[in-house]
């Protein structure tokens, strides 16, 4: 049997609704395809968390393709742990500092 996926609190709190609500303002279709492909990646993820290569900072990327995001996952011993969506333009050491922040501080099972 395959580890569970866990996803942080700060996505859903966070991450999604900033992304949504920054492309809603700008058009409602295209913040619809970017959550229909956050749950299509995570529904992916739960049934093939090694679809996507690691990378030499240990964090498997998964991008999107309805906009220009990232999301950040690793195996951990007893999970799989999805820290962030992050937007690709933004400096990779400060993704890599709070997917880092987050999997510190997210209180997994």
């Amino acid at each position: 049997m395959t580890k569970p996926l866990r996803v942080v609190d700060a996505i859903a709190e966070h991450d999604i609704p900033g992304i949504v609500a920054y492309h809603r303002q700008r058009s409602e279709p295209k913040a619809q395809r970017i959550v229909a492909e956050y749950d299509h990646i995570i529904a992916l993820l739960t049934f093939n968390p090694y679809l996507m290569a690691v990378r030499p900072h240990g964090w498997r990327v998964y991008a999107f393709q309805a906009g220009t995001y990232l999301l950040y996952y690793r195996e951990l011993e007893t999970c799989w742990l999805v820290a962030g969506v992050f937007h690709a333009l933004r400096d990779p050491d400060w993704i890599w500092t709070q997917a880092t922040i987050r999997q510190v501080s997210d209180p997994t099972p």
